[in-house]
């Protein structure tokens, strides 16, 4: 199975409670729903429009093979959200539910870290990382 992060994108932007919980979270809908991969243009990244998710592959290139051809791939995906500090525990939510999206399409989470973000101190980013591992729910 070959996933890129546009299929990344499609699992998470199409996941109507995704959607709603950072409506939520952010007490407004937008324009657009803020899932992107890679980082979203400079104009949109304010606090105001926390939370949003931005997805970015992790180089590497692990798959196993059989007869010289491949036959399971190992992609990795970082995805990463930002929050306003004060939605520290709904964000926790928000984490879970990214985790439950990626683990029903066969990704594993193995490592996430949250701290505040140095250039825009008064929000949290969440960082996940996932490798696809074949597992679905």
């Amino acid at each position: 199975m070959t996933v890129n992060e546009y299929d990344i994108h499609t699992f998470l932007d199409s996941n109507s409670v995704l959607k709603t919980m950072m409506d939520k979270l952010r007490g407004k809908k937008l324009p657009v729903n803020p899932v992107f991969v890679g980082t979203p243009v400079n104009s949109f990244i304010e606090n105001k429009n926390a939370p949003w998710i931005r997805i970015t592959t992790i180089p590497g290139d692990i798959a196993d093979y059989a007869d010289d051809e491949r036959v399971v791939e190992y992609p990795r995906f970082q995805i990463d959200f930002w929050v306003d500090k004060t939605k520290a525990k709904p964000s926790i939510e928000m984490e879970e539910l990214i985790y439950k999206i990626m683990r029903s399409y066969g990704f594993e989470r193995y490592y996430k870290n949250r701290n505040t973000d140095s250039d825009m101190p008064a929000l949290l980013m969440i960082q996940n990382n996932f490798e696809f591992m074949g597992l679905t729910q």
